[in-house]
């Protein structure tokens, strides 16, 4: 038998060909929430904070699936992505790839954890605000933070993950140099969030890693080729 024959059927092999569909599905997770708040819905600019959870509760089902696109189903792609880069970078001194891969698990912990809270805090919030009670308001003061928080208003945790990840790629010279060139821009990017006074640096990071998505996707694809060559 080839020795390729039978890497197709190693986990390995499968996790590579899964790896690059969740590289690949990962950034229409971003366009649909991109869509949907900022195409398909208007939150009110009101200070009456009442006016804004009266349009949330009008529009409950359109948000429940942006969270659930955006932060769950990121969420488990994420995990199935961040496996893969393990398993395609991983060399005989991998400390770094290791620092890299739990910083990829805990970004797959906080969009979890925002999704969830999010579907939870405004389903909470939207009963309230039905039944007249004034905590409504203090429940969308105190969620929206916490989602924001953790769910993307500073990609620290994941500009740690592509720049870790890209420093160990250039160390093994495994991918392309030019694609870990450009994660250490994506990378930074996503750490510059930290500074929220930064005009755009959210989403010149959010496109940038689009793009860094679609080339690792690339990139995986190529090593599943390979081996059944």
């Amino acid at each position: 038998m080839h020795p390729s024959a039978s890497y197709q059927n190693t986990p390995a092999h499968s996790l590579m060909r899964w790896g690059a569909s969740a590289y690949f599905a990962m950034p229409l997770c971003y366009v649909a929430m991109f869509l949907i708040f900022g195409v398909a819905l208007s939150i009110p600019q009101s200070d009456v904070v009442s006016d804004k959870i009266a349009y949330i509760a009008s529009e409950q089902s359109l948000l429940s699936l942006a969270y659930v696109l955006g932060y769950l189903l990121f969420g488990c792609l994420l995990l199935v992505a961040v496996q893969a880069t393990h398993a395609r970078l991983i060399s005989t001194s991998s400390h770094l790839l290791n620092f890299a891969t739990a910083f990829g698990l805990i970004w797959v912990v906080l969009m979890m954890c925002s999704g969830m809270i999010a579907l939870v805090g405004m389903n909470t919030m939207v009963k309230l605000f039905s039944q007249g009670s004034s905590h409504a308001d203090t429940l969308f003061y105190v969620y929206n933070p916490i989602v924001n928080g953790l769910g993307g208003g500073i990609e620290l945790v994941g500009g740690m993950w592509v720049l870790v990840l890209s420093i160990h790629g250039l160390k093994t010279a495994q991918l392309a140099k030019g694609l870990h060139l450009f994660g250490l821009i994506v990378g930074l990017l996503g750490i510059g969030t930290v500074f929220q006074s930064l005009a755009g640096i959210k989403e010149a990071f959010g496109l940038s890693q689009i793009v860094w998505f679609i080339c690792m996707g690339i990139a995986l694809l190529k090593t599943h080729g390979r081996a059944e060559q």
